[in-house]
């Protein structure tokens, strides 16, 4: 089985006082887990936007040492990544219910993959499984 992290769990290790839960997760699936580009992009873009200068500093910090101790674990975005985003951005489930482009990003690479989105928000996501690991 292949993961991909979203935001959410990546920043929750971040915490002072993270899940226990997200953490024995982690641990018990380190070696299937993979950091999406577009996660990448959106923590650089939360960095950037904040007003604080040390709240920055120590976000750009934290991702700089994310990306040099799993960098051998990110998951690039492709051209197959780019297409299956396309046909899934038109999907039905989109229609209904639209996806904020993050979310799509990451739904699309997952499809691509075959992977599950580990995600404490389940419902962002139209296309690929989804587990939780707040609560699993």
């Amino acid at each position: 089985m292949i993961y991909l992290l979203d935001n959410n769990v990546i920043a929750e290790t971040w915490r002072e006082t993270p899940s226990e839960r997200v953490l024995v997760w982690l641990y018990a699936h380190e070696e299937e887990c993979f950091l999406p580009v577009p996660v990448i992009a959106e923590i650089q873009a939360g960095a950037e936007a904040t007003p604080s200068a040390a709240r920055r500093a120590a976000i750009n910090g934290k991702l700089d040492s994310l990306l040099l101790q799993y960098g051998q674990a990110i998951l690039p975005w492709d051209m197959d990544t780019a297409r299956t985003w396309g046909r899934l951005r038109h999907s039905p489930e989109v229609r209904r219910r639209p996806q904020p482009l993050w979310d799509s990003l990451i739904d699309a690479l997952a499809v691509r993959h075959g992977a599950t989105v580990a995600t404490r928000n389940t419902q962002d996501f139209r296309h690929a499984p989804t587990l939780n690991p707040f609560t699993a």
